[in-house]
């Protein structure tokens, strides 16, 4: 053969290749959305400011223990460990009672959420920003004001709201292409 047939093969090989493959990265992990079962939950709030809203001291450090420990029980069972996932805690707004009387609508916790699989570390969801809300809507005006719960209240219903979301997001099947 000659050489330019040998270098045309080739590049039809390879162009034949190319074809086959789709060029999406096929993930290392067998482990399914509906499956992952929390390893570790790792809270980072280098970035977060602190709670805007209501005047309630609660330290970084402790917020990033409640929202590992509740995502952890909601993320926690099933099965084998088999998923770090990792926050990135954004914001923590808590509506006031002001705000409440104002626009109504309930507390939120903002953050990106990373789960990788814990023995490959092939990413299984994310990088996502998720933002899980208190269940507790306020309605705008006296009564949004009149049912107003108590700031710590408040507070221990948005981490829960959030460690909800943050499961829903995670487990939810990924959309047909």
């Amino acid at each position: 053969m000659t050489q330019t047939l040998r270098i045309a093969l080739w590049l039809i090989c390879c162009a034949a290749l190319a074809a086959c493959m789709d060029g999406t990265p096929q993930s290392q992990s067998r482990v399914s959305p509906a499956d992952i079962v929390a390893n570790v939950v790792r809270v980072d709030t280098s970035a977060f400011t602190g709670i805007e809203g209501r005047n309630l001291d609660i330290s970084a450090a402790q917020i990033a223990s409640d929202i590992g420990r509740a995502l952890g029980r909601r993320m926690g069972s099933g099965g084998p460990s088999n998923a770090n996932i990792d926050v990135r805690l954004g914001t923590v707004r808590l509506t006031s009672p002001a705000s409440a009387f104002a626009f109504g609508g309930p507390s939120a916790i903002e953050a990106e959420v990373v789960v990788t699989d814990a023995s490959t570390g092939a990413v299984l969801f994310g990088p996502e920003q998720v933002r899980g809300t208190s269940e507790f809507l306020r309605l705008p005006g006296v009564i949004g004001v009149a049912t107003s719960p108590s700031p710590e209240r408040d507070y221990d219903q948005t981490v829960q709201g959030f460690a909800a979301a943050v499961t829903l997001a995670i487990r939810r099947p990924a959309p047909e292409v």
